[in-house]
């Protein structure tokens, strides 16, 4: 899954000992990659977050997409991700669930016009950051963990600095 050479997404995460939450943990970052694939290639039906995702956050990802599609828009600069906790959760014989919660500092990301390719450079608040809570799931025999549920915290003080 690739992205435009002027969008850099920033994962700073330190890889958890346990299995299934380190696992839990890339397949959300590979979440947030599919969401801003989307974005950029400007496709709200587009099979990378519908791969990384079902369920709530699969409809989480698409209104965020059609959003920024609509409004002819898509993103450029460095967008950082960290603070990543995994909590793993019941496990039964056929589904693991590991609860990932992460910060994001938007400051250095900015809107682009897709039609004329301005960018709008806004300076850093607490509106640039946000807290991330992505449910993580993964179907025994399958090794690839989806988002199933996903809760944003806007104005995430606790993110700051």
């Amino acid at each position: 899954m690739s992205l435009p050479k002027d969008l850099d997404l920033v994962f700073d995460f330190e890889k958890p000992s346990d299995q299934d939450s380190a696992a839990a943990l890339e397949g959300a970052a590979n979440y947030i990659r599919a969401l801003n694939h989307g974005i950029t290639r400007q496709d709200p039906a587009d099979p990378a977050f519908q791969f990384y995702s079902s369920g709530q956050a699969a409809q989480y990802a698409h209104s965020q997409i059609k959003e920024y599609v609509d409004g002819g828009w898509t993103l450029t600069g460095e967008d950082r991700y960290y603070r990543a906790e995994a909590s793993p959760g019941d496990a039964s014989e056929k589904v693991k669930t590991v609860s990932v919660t992460f910060c994001e500092d938007q400051s250095k990301v900015y809107g682009k016009e897709v039609k004329s390719e301005k960018v709008h450079h806004t300076k850093a608040s607490l509106a640039s950051f946000q807290k991330f809570t992505i449910l993580m799931t993964s179907v025994k025999g399958n090794p690839v963990w989806r988002a199933q549920q996903v809760t944003v915290e806007g104005r995430a003080e606790e993110c700051r600095g």
